[in-house]
């Protein structure tokens, strides 16, 4: 509808073909998950390009996972491009939030501007998100409390095709995402992790994620999984 190219790379997803291909197409906007953006930065350091000058990338908008914060850093730093975060699920049809800027942001330091970015935003009109505990108790949005995210609107399935026809949602119309977040005073969430992930330890959720983005911004680390494993004591421990 716009008159632009839309490039496909289908299962040639290693960083030297999106590479090439964005370099040979001249690409501004790219959409992918983390891991596909993991591989084409380490074919990138790897290769010693200067993606800044050979590609012309000015956009990446991120969904699927949790982003790392260095993978946002390195957009920025080596590649000239901006990421934009999202949230969503099938659920959702898809979109639950973007992490779009304020207008008070505008006066953010490149560390604050970094910090929000790895945040996956603010929902758009017609959906609300609310963070409980396990007992129902919905919790401040002060982005420190990290509970069960629920969301709620006019685009949210009520119900799975196919399925016994009973409604997915609660009394009051809230669908249980299984994700755990935070909800800062403006709206923004981050999510901090699967439900079915987190790691329970001695009475405190430890966030998978958290461990694994922490890793995989050590210069040598590819990639990495934090899993909770059984202790006798607390529960569950880390294993990295």
């Amino acid at each position: 509808m716009v008159g632009a190219t839309l490039l496909l790379p289908g299962p040639a997803l290693d960083g030297a073909s999106l590479y090439q291909l964005m370099r040979d197409q001249r690409a501004t906007a790219a959409i992918g998950v983390p891991t596909v953006w993991l591989m084409l930065q380490q074919y990138v350091q790897t290769q010693s390009l200067q993606p800044r000058k050979d590609l012309g990338l000015r956009r990446i908008l991120i969904g699927g996972s949790a982003v790392p914060r260095t993978v946002v850093e390195t957009f920025d730093n080596q590649f000239g491009a901006h990421v934009l975060h999202a949230w969503g699920m099938t659920e959702t049809s898809p979109i639950g939030t973007l992490s779009i800027p304020l207008r008070k942001h505008a006066q953010d330091t490149k560390e604050q501007r970094i910090a929000l970015q790895s945040k996956q935003g603010r929902v758009p009109f017609g959906v609300s998100l609310k963070i409980t505990d396990n007992n129902g108790v919905t919790l401040p949005h002060d982005g420190v409390n990290a509970g069960l995210l629920w969301v709620r609107g006019h685009w949210i399935a009520a119900a799975y095709f196919g399925g016994d026809s009973r409604s997915i949602l609660d009394a009051n119309g809230w669908f249980d995402t299984g994700d755990i977040a935070t909800i800062d005073p403006d709206g923004y969430i981050q999510i901090t992790d699967r439900a079915k992930d987190v790691i329970k330890s001695g009475g405190e959720w430890i966030s998978s994620i958290d461990l694994e983005n922490a890793a995989v911004g050590h210069v040598a680390v590819a990639e990495a999984a934090a899993i909770g494993l059984p202790h006798p004591v607390w529960q569950e421990r880390p294993l990295l």
